[in-house]
């Protein structure tokens, strides 16, 4: 899937009309658009899945690659309202607004699905923008896009996608202050400048295709002008007329605000629309999928009623195939590994019985405890037998008298030469030498040092007394 291509579905109750939008520089790109028909419903029943099926047919057919599905909803699918919150934290206004919504729109909460958003606050609570759709219809929308594998992530109404989009609009947001309208055959939509603090006002209202839209627009702006919510800074009117009905020339003749038309081109990158195919409904269904490109606030009937769960399971299928798989390759390689080690043992048995068989050989009388123990007494073996082909030992080894004596002489000859050293005697034992004699003032020290500084002698006991300025010394010496 293409991680940067998001499928936008605008819901009508006659009609879904699909975007497959990117993000090209700072506009919108819609690379490929088509719409479906929604069966008129039985009775008072929403039915979708002809519709859902109708809508993957499609995506198969076009061939479209996209990595999350996006759904807005028709105004005339769900109710809005203004209601007023005591709290001002979202989390807490979250826990009570479907009551708040039950008492004000007369519905039951069991059966609806209720997003909202802030619209503003004070010091007595939060005015809170309150969207109630039915939960059989969110529901059958749900399940029926999700039996295609279009199971989408967020479900909002039309006129949150539209703000959503229509909010990049150059001359927006700015320091004049700006309200935008939106025409179409069946809606009208209006969204006031936005405030300092929370989100701009939007009003969604039904109008006829026989209507005079220019007066329409004209009614419109002038209650939109006199209101007393922000309405009398409104300096600035854009529109975006889909019916090519609305004359923006006779506008600015009967309202006291610019009137200024703008087209999609200006907020999203597309090819020539469709002659059968509204433009509103595109820059809505456009605005939809917008929501899942970057970071933005929702405003989603999914999040309380039926949350998004698609990406949660992906990753627990993938999580457990993962487990299954490295679950085999450790069988397989504890196998393996088994097979190796019975080799590698049948291996080092043989070798050990013929090592011990030659070692017996090699060291007459030795004990073999180990191979590890056996290695070590050949090694130091190998370097006496060096030792005693260089001359530093005789056969006799390190014990014998004469490489006691030449283990002594080199400690001796190690002292610095400015050390006066008379030897009186010198008793070798089987263990021990026993050297007396005397230096000059402190240079038994040296003498001393040097013997231990020897790798192979250690100084055991030792005494010395100062007499006629002459250090007497008694020094007994063992082997390392």
């Amino acid at each position: 899937m293409e991680q940067n291509k998001t499928l936008g579905i605008y819901i009508t109750p006659s009609r879904a009309t699909i975007v497959l939008i990117g993000r090209a520089g700072g506009k919108i790109e819609i690379a490929e658009q088509f719409s479906v028909a929604v069966a008129p419903a039985e009775g008072t029943l929403f039915s979708f899945a002809e519709a859902a099926k109708g809508i993957a047919a499609g995506c198969t057919e076009k061939q479209l690659l996209f990595s999350d599905v996006a759904v807005a909803l028709d105004c005339r699918l769900y109710r809005q309202q203004v209601l007023h919150s005591e709290f001002t934290e979202y989390r807490q206004i979250s826990q009570t607004v479907k009551f708040d919504a039950e008492e004000s729109l007369a519905v039951n909460a069991a059966e609806t699905a209720v997003a909202f958003e802030l619209a503003s606050k004070g010091v007595s609570g939060s005015e809170v923008s309150v969207y109630a759709a039915g939960a059989s219809v969110v529901s059958e929308i749900i399940t029926s896009l999700a039996g295609s594998k279009l199971d989408p992530v967020s479900i909002e109404p039309d006129s949150i996608c539209l703000r959503r989009i229509l909010s990049h609009l150059p001359g927006y947001g700015q320091e004049i202050k700006t309200m935008l309208m939106a025409v179409s055959k069946e809606k009208c939509f209006i969204i006031s400048p936005p405030p300092q603090v929370g989100n701009a006002q939007i009003r969604a209202f039904l109008t006829a295709e026989s209507q005079n839209k220019t007066n329409l627009v004209a009614r419109e702006i002038m209650f939109s002008t006199v209101s007393t919510i922000g309405g009398r800074d409104i300096q600035k009117t854009l529109i975006y007329d889909s019916t090519g009905k609305v004359n923006v020339a006779e506008l600015g003749q009967s309202v006291s605000v610019a009137v200024e038309p703008f087209g999609t081109e200006q907020i999203i990158a597309s090819a020539e629309l469709p002659a059968d195919t509204d433009g509103l409904d595109i820059i809505i269904a456009a605005g939809a999928a917008a929501g899942l490109i970057g970071k933005c606030d929702k405003v989603d009937f999914r999040t309380d009623f039926m949350p998004y769960q698609g990406k949660r399971m992906i990753l627990e299928k993938a999580v457990k195939t993962m487990s299954f798989c490295l679950l085999a390759v450790f069988i397989v390689l504890g196998v393996l590994l088994q097979i190796q080690y019975q080799k590698t043992s049948g291996v080092r048995n043989d070798l050990k019985k013929k090592f011990k068989a030659e070692y017996s050989i090699a060291m007459p009388g030795g004990r073999f405890v180990s191979g590890k123990d056996a290695l070590g007494k050949l090694k130091r073996e190998i370097n006496r037998i060096k030792d005693v082909k260089s001359g530093l030992l005789t056969a006799g080894g390190d014990d014998s008298v004469e490489a006691k004596l030449t283990f002594l002489f080199e400690a001796i000859n190690n002292v610095p030469k400015n050390v006066d050293i008379e030897i009186d005697k010198i008793v070798v034992t089987t263990k021990t030498m026993n050297i007396t004699g005397n230096t000059s003032p402190r240079g038994y020290l040296e003498l001393f040092g040097a013997v231990d500084k020897h790798p192979k002698l250690i100084k055991a006991n030792s005494t010395y007394q100062s007499k006629d300025n002459r250090d007497q010394f008694r020094l007994t010496i063992d082997l390392k």
